[in-house]
């Protein structure tokens, strides 16, 4: 029996390349175009109409109207959205990010790899679960370089942490992380590394927003920064951090051969090696298999090792790999996380108790 066709609405944003991206997509004889939109409350009507399972948002140029048609669309419905610009510009990608679209993808053209590679994300976006976004987040505003808390060098030497949580995500990751972040308390023990596969230039933005929505300090991750309790740091994309001795982050240049920036395996095999039974990894929905030589090294030191469920994954991919490598102590939905990084956090990870 024929399983029902993927039913995805378009709304070009001046694109130009809407027929071509058409018949790009029902190459695949389980994909159909239900409909097409050019503006915001064209495209809701539709959505309303035509029930589409996914919403492909075609961009020509960047713009902040593209950012209200997403924040429209999922203030009056709620509907998987994935966003394809036509330009390199990732200023914008935050914003689509925060107001609910689940992923942001640059036109890659019409060939046979990427053709397979556009029908892989239209399938696993499909049937993601998202929520209506009543008002999106606005005008965050921009994190000072001396409103960050930043710590000493003795207080972080000497401070005696529970452990040091590093966390490795990508495709869903953003959505995810907010989650988790809003929480944990202002307070947690533990400072928190995060390896999250992200564009160039997309980093402070996301920073902006997680530190937004959390009681956590949250801050771009640089060079020769000592890590602090209750801090969050987000590593960049233009170059690799691990930890060294003394709680301090050193930056690796990033080669043209690079897949994956910022590398999730380097940071997470720097925790390991540095903080051995007092590390904690934590890999989270994203596509392909980075993290997971970082959080085996993790398991082999000793350390505690989580992962996120397949059902609360946008992507049941980098998990699954660490999962079918038998190198993870406790798999959990993304609501139960932040539960029992809690619950480790008093208990102590260095026990040697299984989380």
């Amino acid at each position: 029996m024929n399983r029902p066709k993927i039913r995805v609405l378009i709304v070009d944003h001046g694109s130009v390349s809407r027929n071509s991206l058409i018949r790009q997509l029902e190459i695949n004889n389980n994909i159909e175009v239900v409909g097409q939109a050019v503006h915001r409350e064209q495209a809701a009507t539709l959505v309303q109409k035509m029930a589409p399972q996914l919403l492909l948002l075609t961009l020509g140029a960047p713009g902040p109207e593209n950012v209200e048609t997403v924040e429209t669309i999922m203030a009056t419905c709620a509907i998987p959205i994935m966003v394809m610009r036509y330009y390199s510009d990732a200023q914008w990608d935050a914003e689509f990010i925060t107001r609910g679209a689940l992923a942001v993808v640059s036109n890659q053209g019409d060939s046979v790899l990427a053709t397979k590679a556009l029908h892989r994300q239209v399938e696993m976006l499909v049937g993601v679960k998202v929520i209506r976004h009543i008002q999106g987040l606005r005008h965050s505003p921009e994190v000072q370089p001396d409103s960050v808390q930043a710590c000493g060098f003795d207080d972080a030497y000497h401070r005696e942490w529970p452990y040091v949580l590093a966390i490795a995500c990508s495709t869903g990751g953003p959505q995810a992380l907010s989650k988790l972040l809003q929480a944990l308390p202002g307070d947690f023990p533990c400072p928190i590394i995060i390896a999250q596969h992200i564009a160039d230039g997309f980093a402070k933005s996301m920073v902006e927003w997680l530190d937004s929505v959390t009681g956590l300090v949250v801050q771009l991750a640089q060079e020769n920064d000592v890590l602090c309790a209750g801090h969050v740091y987000i590593l960049p994309p233009e170059h690799h951090l691990v930890v060294k001795k003394y709680h301090r982050l050193a930056a690796i240049p990033r080669k043209a051969s690079d897949v994956y920036h910022p590398s999730c395996n380097l940071l997470l095999e720097s925790v390991a090696e540095v903080y051995g039974e007092k590390s904690v990894g934590l890999i989270m929905t994203g596509m392909g298999s980075d993290g997971c030589h970082g959080i085996e090294a993790i398991y082999k030191k000793g350390g505690k090792t989580l992962a996120q469920d397949e059902g609360s994954s946008v992507v049941f991919g980098m998990n699954k790999f660490a999962i079918d490598k038998n190198i993870i102590h406790k798999i959990l939905p993304l609501e139960k996380l932040a539960g029992t990084l809690l619950s480790m956090a008093r208990l102590g990870a260095s026990e040697g108790k299984q989380p």
